[in-house]
């Protein structure tokens, strides 16, 4: 029997929709928290800083859309969610870097950025891949502290950036969800040697509460050319399996750093989903106001159970579990709950994802169940 490319389609379409766990189905009803359980193992995933409520129904829709389209390569996608982008920053297109996540753009700025002779500045604990990039590109890597109160030590970095080819600032920090001040940070740029460059990496930039330590440097930018701005659809958009991200820059900044990319590695339905995400605002505010409810819930019954927790300003929450985070991340993984450890200098810290409440009471129940011989008195 003769199969039509309608019917090809319409049965592609129809196995999507069966995927368990991260269906495109199960995409499409924003109205409910997507489910952040594996299907078989039915293991809470609390270790990744996902949005636990997926995308918006419209942007699902447009992930489905882009099997119709499966046979082309990317290209006219790319270029108008790089327009869309430049519009929504009130940017020139140019100045947009497209990446498969915002990782990406952090390997590519390890290439063109980084070399044997170069240095990498970041603090400790840090994102880890971008140290991995600056060595893999044969760079040295400089961790510094985080100040007392798990900022950037700004002044710290400012002696040491005469061999530093890059610096990386996450603002808010991974994995802490703290703040470096605007102002600290526009100093210290100041301060740079003209060959030295900084990421600011804003993964984590719409769960922050306004105030006025806090601009996002693509929405008040420098107009430093050594300033590139990093940011995800991972986290609030809801899209971390689709890997996607994107970077401002100026034109020539943006333009040596893309000389290091993978051609064409953003896939058709990861374009077409992410330049309608970017309209929507409503979705967004609504898994912002979750979060931030979510959070705050779990601060309370952190202090319930007299621990200590580093105020977050992100979906996840850095808490001190007093004794050996190895330990407790066992005790969860055995448990069915996944959160993230081995952060250096904080041996006794586990990330914890902000979930769905159903998710963070099920993290208690466990939390409870730890044995009380094993805690630290």
């Amino acid at each position: 029997m003769r199969i039509s490319r309608r019917t090809l389609l319409g049965a592609m379409g129809a196995t999507a929709a069966a995927v368990t766990t991260g269906s495109l189905h199960a995409l499409g009803q924003s109205s409910s928290p997507r489910d952040n359980i594996d299907s078989e193992s039915r293991t809470i995933r609390l270790d990744k800083n996902e949005n636990p409520y997926g995308p918006a129904d419209n942007v699902a829709a447009a992930l489905r859309s882009g099997l119709e389209v499966a046979n082309r390569f990317p290209e006219s996608e790319l270029h108008a969610l790089t327009r869309r982008i430049a519009e929504v920053h009130a940017v020139r297109p140019e100045q947009v870097i497209l990446g498969c996540g915002s990782t990406e753009i952090l390997y590519m700025c390890s290439r063109a950025f980084l070399g044997p002779q170069k240095r990498l500045l970041m603090s400790a604990p840090g994102f880890d891949p971008m140290g991995d990039y600056a060595r893999s590109a044969g760079a040295y890597v400089q961790t510094l502290p985080l100040t007392k109160n798990y900022a950037h030590d700004l002044p710290l970095f400012a002696q040491q950036t005469a061999s530093a080819g890059l610096v990386y600032i996450s603002n808010p920090h991974n994995p802490t969800g703290t703040l470096t001040p605007r102002k600290d940070i526009e100093a210290f740029v100041r301060t740079l040697p003209a060959h030295t460059y900084v990421i600011i990496d804003e993964a984590y930039h719409h769960y922050v509460t306004p105030s006025s330590t806090y601009a996002s440097f693509i929405d008040q930018p420098m107009n430093d050319p050594r300033v590139i701005v990093t940011r995800t659809f991972s986290k609030i958009y809801g899209l971390a399996g689709m890997r996607i991200g994107y970077g401002i820059a100026s034109p020539q900044t943006a333009q040596r750093i893309v000389a290091y990319r993978l051609r064409e590695g953003v896939n058709v339905s990861a374009a077409r989903a992410s330049r309608i995400a970017l309209e929507a605002n409503d979705h967004v505010k609504t898994c912002v106001q979750r979060n931030t409810s979510n959070r705050q819930e779990f601060f309370n019954q952190s202090n319930a159970r007299m621990l200590r927790w580093i105020d977050s300003q992100t979906n996840f929450v850095l808490l001190n579990t007093g004794r050996n985070a190895i330990e407790v991340a066992d005790h969860f993984r055995k448990n069915n709950v996944l959160v993230a450890f081995g952060f250096p200098l904080m041996e006794n810290y586990v990330r914890v994802t902000v979930g769905t409440p159903e998710e963070m009471k099920e993290f208690w129940r466990v939390w409870d169940a730890m044995p009380q011989h094993a805690m630290a008195m």
